[in-house]
């Protein structure tokens, strides 16, 4: 049972604040028919629930990695700097507000969740002042205790709809009400002005109506960083019709594309960007106290905007609402120095990161029923990188320092929302129509893992001569129209042309290795539409994206070794590195499809070794 005496011994009052005076303290409960898990995402959102329960709207700016907060509440300014949040997934919560204007000096706020049976929790609210004077603490003392009913309103409407259960977006949903009241339209019938030109380019009616209908509709929150991938799964789209809609729609005028860098340990957005060449190599994050590097594989976000002259978008704030805004935190405390902190953890099978505040290093924590470990010590003496222990493991820490440090549990997982530069990148309408983006000559971007396809015609030389000049560019430019189209049939992308040879990127093995069966299908010397021969080498691996010539290239040894395997393929033939042969999907197709390789040695000269390729002959 959690009563003021317990809220008081788990969060005693610091000093300066305990010299200022007798606090003003509010303690509340609150039993609902719903469990802890239904409604933390509610509890943690401050923001809408401060919304809510009829809050004015707060501006923040973050200076010297503080956040600083404003707004006018009954005709009074208030400005104050906030303290960094502090929370237990499903357990509980706090803030604090140190005022440089306002009734009071400083005020906290704890919100503890407990379950309650089967179905049924308890929330503990605890909120505690400290006036300003004699005549802000006559008035706190009226206004904070009429809180209560406030929210209770706002628990008893989170609780309905909990059971109502979310509505499923309809595209005709909104179509009674034309904009939303609060929007700010500059030219709303832009939209609509722009259907006939999406239409023209092979955009369905119905994608195009669902994806306005949502604009119209959604709050300046839902529109200030649009993500493609949240969309698409809120509309029931795929998640590549609704990219080339976006990607069409900046080019028509109707929509931004911005490169935000993301703070690795809060996600935040550090520095948006709207030209990718203006990329820095490096960038800090003053909240998480640390500097990172820019071009790591999760360090860019690619996110959308509403064009300003369609419509003005400004987010709304009634909160800072920091644990909303990082879910991927399940756990941020601040032990004082000499302390020691205990919980136990509610996280369930998964891999997470513990760390400390400002330091990049990280242990690594996995959970699994069958770990037989059940604590989790972070002690002076501790050195193990990885710990393994079963869910909902019990926690222990000691601060051996002096001063206070900040601990951090987070999921290891990345942001699943994120749409990443590596994606953008292998998408042909994002090379089609923003050519002119090209990486900063002194960085190197790392993207991850893609399959490399390199084509080339065999005896172009005796080709040129027996079909002359002429023909032979005739030929040569149907063979790259053909290439480039079959290669964007298998959701892959073309790279570069180099003289007689494509260059081509793959997000999957198998998708690139069935884009070369159907190319030398078509330039078999059966076809007599087309006297070229080609030979394929495809290879996967880590790769970088660069600069060359103004436009992204891709660089590194998978793309070295891919363009060196053509010096074993022959006319009609698809070679493929021995990581292709031990892909999975690879492996299931090849075995499906009866398809009989030739097993060849490959010579690797600058690596002084010799490897095994596969050769196909279609």
């Amino acid at each position: 049972m959690i009563d003021l005496n317990t809220i008081l011994q788990k969060f005693p009052w610091e000093e300066p604040w305990k010299s200022k005076g007798k606090p003003i303290e509010c303690f509340w409960e609150f039993d609902l028919t719903v469990t802890r898990e239904d409604i933390w995402p509610y509890l943690i959102d401050t923001s809408s629930f401060n919304q809510r329960i009829g809050l004015p709207k707060f501006q923040y700016v973050e200076r010297d990695g503080k956040l600083l907060g404003k707004t006018k509440q009954a005709g009074f300014i208030l400005e104050w700097e906030e303290v960094p949040w502090e929370w237990e997934y499903l357990k509980e919560l706090g803030n604090a507000r140190i005022y440089k204007k306002g009734f009071a000096e400083y005020i906290r706020l704890k919100i503890i969740s407990e379950p309650l049976g089967e179905s049924r929790c308890k929330i503990y609210v605890y909120l505690g002042a400290i006036p300003r004077n004699f005549l802000t603490r006559k008035i706190l003392n009226i206004a904070l205790p009429k809180l209560k009913e406030s929210f209770q309103k706002g628990y008893d409407q989170i609780t309905e709809e909990i059971k109502r259960g979310r509505p499923k977006f309809k595209s005709n949903q909104f179509l009674e009400k034309t904009f939303i009241p609060d929007a700010q339209w500059i030219h709303p019938k832009k939209l609509e002005n722009q259907i006939p030109f999406l239409l023209q380019k092979g955009i369905s009616k119905e994608t195009i109506s669902k994806v306005f209908d949502w604009i119209k509709s959604s709050t300046d929150n839902d529109l200030d960083r649009i993500r493609i991938k949240r969309v698409s799964r809120i509309l029931d789209i795929d998640p590549d019709e609704i990219l080339y809609l976006f990607l069409h729609g900046c080019r028509l005028g109707i929509f931004t594309l911005s490169w935000d860098i993301v703070c690795p340990h809060c996600r935040g957005v550090r520095t948006s960007l709207t030209k990718l060449g203006d990329m820095p190599s490096n960038d800090q994050c003053d909240v998480c106290e640390i500097d990172f590097d820019t071009t790591g594989v999760n360090s860019i976000e690619v996110t959308f905007h509403i064009h300003p002259s369609v419509r003005i978008v400004e987010k709304q704030l009634y909160c800072a609402a920091e644990p909303a805004t990082k879910q991927h935190i399940l756990l941020t405390k601040k032990i004082g120095g000499k302390k020691s902190f205990s919980s136990n953890l509610l996280i369930g099978s998964g891999v997470y990161r513990l760390r400390k505040k400002g330091e990049k290093k990280y242990k690594l924590v996995e959970t699994k029923q069958t770990h037989n470990q059940t604590d989790i010590l972070w002690l002076p003496e501790t050195n193990d990188e990885e710990i393994k222990v079963s869910p909902k493991p019990n926690l222990v820490f000691e601060n051996e320092s002096d001063d206070p440090v900040t601990i951090i549990l987070e999921e290891r997982s990345e942001d699943q929302d994120s749409l990443r530069p590596t994606e953008i990148f292998d998408y042909q309408e994002f090379r089609d129509l923003f050519s002119e983006e090209a990486i900063a000559t002194n960085l190197q971007l790392d993207i991850g893992i893609k399959t490399i396809l390199f084509t080339d015609i065999v005896g172009s030389t005796k080709f040129y001569e027996t079909e002359g000049d002429h023909g032979a560019f005739l030929q040569v430019r149907e063979h790259f129209i053909k290439t480039n189209q079959i290669i964007q049939n298998f959701r892959g992308v073309v790279v570069k042309t180099i003289g007689d040879a494509v260059m081509a990127s793959f997000s999957s093995p198998l998708q690139a290795l069935k884009a070369a069966k159907e190319m030398q299908e078509w330039f078999h010397p059966e076809n007599k539409h087309t006297p070229v021969r080609i030979r394929i080498s495809i290879h996967t691996g880590n790769c970088l994206a660069v600069n060359l010539n103004s436009n992204i290239d891709y660089f590194g040894n998978t793309v070295n070794y891919t363009a060196k395997l053509q010096s074993v393929t022959n006319s009609g033939e698809i070679s493929f590195s021995e990581t292709i042969f031990r892909d999975k999907d690879i492996r299931d197709y090849l075995r499906k499809t009866e398809i009989k390789l030739k097993k060849v040695e490959f010579p690797l000269p600058w690596a002084d070794r010799t490897d095994f390729v596969y050769i196909w002959k279609v």
